[in-house]
């Protein structure tokens, strides 16, 4: 019979084509109908892919609504596409949703009728003032159309069967696609599956487990109440209270989603809707309590809110929104067998002693500015004095965006400073300068740090070294730790570090550079003339030994002087730089290591302090001197004698 039919579509193809009616032959079955008037290629196509042929060369009688070729085109319908058993089932399950056992003329159809079609879904129709009818969206063009077993109404777009209704909640549908692993196991750690299968309804914009491994998710460091609540705050800014189609988003539409934050959509020219810059991939997965919508990014909460205490002015730094709403007061509260009563948060367990007032007054509100910010942390209280010491408050207050790394009240105790030494505009300067090391221009999150080392240029000028090791983070030669990432403010961000930075010192140039000898046990130049306000250099790279500078107390001496210049311990590569600005000194030093070896050198700053002695001559004891010498006179005499005998001889001559 199938070879029979697929004669008689190449006999068709022949054939001038002809509208329906025209070409339509009552003695025919459906099938044969259809491929016989060269606009259904597509459907007839499509029934031989998914062996419905002789389904529908039975006695039926059946109403078939069949789609044109235009009609399957514009439906991107791809036969090739449909290539297993499981698509091919799919295939069949459209196809026979166009079709209804029994025969239907288009004038027994009425506005609002809806039947169970061959596939078991229901399709309702639709009758216009004018008479057009139509069935799930679709224009009958050509109605009544007879065959041997039944009636074709000729429509302009594919029927798409309704989805079944779901069965699976939102983590058991999430769980089921196989895209959805990272999704799942996230959402078990932060403790939300049960709040997912929850009535709701929610709508649930849920990353692939290719976007959790492109945003470099690790759930293994989320291991302590803080971290698992800042995961609680990143997946729940994944999902909207309510359930909202596809079809429903419209472009710049801004919500807020579960954890409070905004959520802003756009909907380009062709209908793909992202939101956050992730696009939405799937749409309308319906569950039991929602809807999914996957997408391709994993979402990141905006970092502009901060939870701040109404009474005590005081901010929770890195709080999330969901930890900030979280705060309760307790009194005489049994748990884990200890008794507490104080404010107890019930997502980080923490309990503070704070009245019951201040408990319940904290807010998630907009952030305020740095200077501000660092103000409320209570652990800033060192930072602030100094920048109110250096008039800085209003710089870090202003519209312009920064990035600080803020040193705690215990980086500042341990760095020594204090700031009452800090009373000279000089002195005020180099605490701005010191300051002004800590400051970035910029909104920098911890997430816009690449792997590895970064330099970026600091507010006053220097290079400052970022160093960036998995989760650790570590900034300035200093090394110091970045202990908490990502505090808010409304200009910009504050990283809470360990240690006060230190501006690098500013090398000056040399005027004369000193060595080591080829024997390694010899400066080269030992001794070096200099004017002051030279600058002398002791540079060596890789040396065979270890070697220093040290001053002693003299030349070749083996004392050293107390507080004396020192370039430190001894080193095998040393760029150590002295500038000499005293006039008339000589400065002596030694090689710690070596001085067992005379490892001895010498500057001498002008004159290096040498003074010629001269000595007076006392001319009234001249003659005294003379007889006091003995045989003066009898040499003197002589010469004399010598000196006439020598010009008589001359003369006779």
């Amino acid at each position: 019979m199938k070879r029979a039919l697929a004669s008689l579509i190449l006999a068709s193809l022949l054939m001038t084509t002809l509208p329906l009616n025209a070409a339509a032959d009552e003695t025919d079955d459906i099938p044969t109908n259809a491929a016989a008037t060269g606009a259904h290629d597509s459907l007839v196509a499509a029934l031989t892919h998914a062996d419905l042929v002789e389904t529908l060369q039975g006695n039926g009688p059946f109403t078939v609504f069949a789609p044109t070729d235009a009609a399957f085109a514009a439906a991107g319908i791809d036969l090739a596409d449909f290539d297993t058993d499981e698509e091919n089932a799919t295939l069949s399950d459209i196809l026979l949703y166009h079709v209804y056992s029994g025969s239907v003329a288009a004038a027994d159809v009425t506005d609002g009728l809806t039947v169970a079609m061959v596939n078991g879904d229901d399709a309702t129709f639709a009758v216009a003032a004018d008479g057009t009818v139509s069935v799930g969206g679709a224009t009958v063009t050509t109605a009544d159309v007879q065959a041997s077993n039944g009636i074709i109404h000729v429509i302009d777009a594919v029927l798409t069967p309704p989805a079944d209704a779901p069965t699976l909640d939102i983590p058991a549908t999430a769980q089921s696609t196989g895209v959805h692993t990272a999704l799942v196991a996230a959402l078990t750690q932060a403790n939300l599956v049960s709040a997912l299968q929850a009535d709701g309804p929610f709508t649930v914009f849920a990353p692939t487990d290719e976007a959790f491994t492109a945003a470099g998710i690790d759930l293994s460091t989320f291991d302590t109440p803080e971290e698992n609540a800042t995961l609680a705050d990143i997946l729940t800014y994944h999902v909207y209270s309510g359930a909202v189609p596809a079809s429903a988003v419209t472009d710049g539409l801004a919500v807020n989603m579960l954890n409070g934050d905004k959520a802003t959509f756009a909907v380009s020219t062709d209908g793909v809707v992202s939101v956050g810059g992730a696009t939405v991939t799937t749409a309308d997965v319906q569950t039991t309590n929602g809807i999914i919508h996957v997408i391709d990014k994993v979402l990141l909460p905006p970092p502009g809110d901060i939870c701040y205490n109404v009474v005590s002015h005081t901010i929770v730094a890195g709080a999330s929104n969901i930890e900030c709403n979280s705060y309760m007061y307790v009194e005489n509260y049994t748990m884990g067998g200890q008794t507490i009563t104080g404010c107890y948060n019930t997502v980080t367990h923490a309990i503070s002693e704070v009245s019951a007032a201040i408990c319940g007054a904290y807010m998630w509100t907009p952030a305020v500015s740095i200077a501000m910010t660092a103000g409320a942390t209570t652990i800033h209280a060192s930072l602030v004095a100094a920048l109110q010491t250096a008039d800085l408050v209003a710089t870090l207050s202003g519209t312009d965006e920064y990035t600080v790394f803020a040193p705690t009240d215990a980086a500042f105790a341990a760095a020594g400073i204090d700031l009452d030494a800090f009373d000279t505009p000089e002195e005020i300067a180099a605490l701005a300068d010191i300051l002004l090391y800590h400051v970035v221009a910029g909104t920098t999150l911890s997430t816009d740090l690449a792997e590895g080392e970064t330099t970026v240029s600091a507010a006053n000028g220097d290079d400052l070294l970022i160093h960036v090791t998995g989760s650790s983070v570590t900034v300035g030669t200093e090394m110091a730790n970045v202990t908490l990432a990502d505090v808010p403010a409304s200009n910009g961000v504050i990283h809470v570090i360990d240690k006060v930075l230190t501006p690098p010192v500013s090398l000056p140039d040399c005027d004369v550079t000193v060595g080591i000898a080829p024997s390694g046990l010899k400066f080269s130049p030992a001794t070096v003339n200099i004017n002051v306000g030279d600058t002398v250099c002791w540079q060596w790279t890789d040396s065979s030994m270890a070697h220093n500078v040290r001053q002693v107390d003299g030349d070749q001496s083996s004392t050293y002087e107390a507080n004396g210049v020192t370039s430190g311990d001894a080193a095998t590569t040393v760029d150590f730089r002295h500038t000499f600005d005293v006039d008339s000194t000589t400065f002596y030093y030694a090689c710690e290591p070596h001085l067992a070896s005379n490892m001895f050198g010498k500057v001498i700053v002008g004159d290096g302090g040498v003074v010629e002695t001269i000595v007076p001559v006392d001319d009234s004891n001249d003659d005294d001197d003379e007889e006091s010498v003995p045989g003066f006179l009898a040499v003197f005499s002589t010469i004399a004698l010598v000196g006439a005998a020598f010009v008589a001889s001359r003369r006779n001559e």
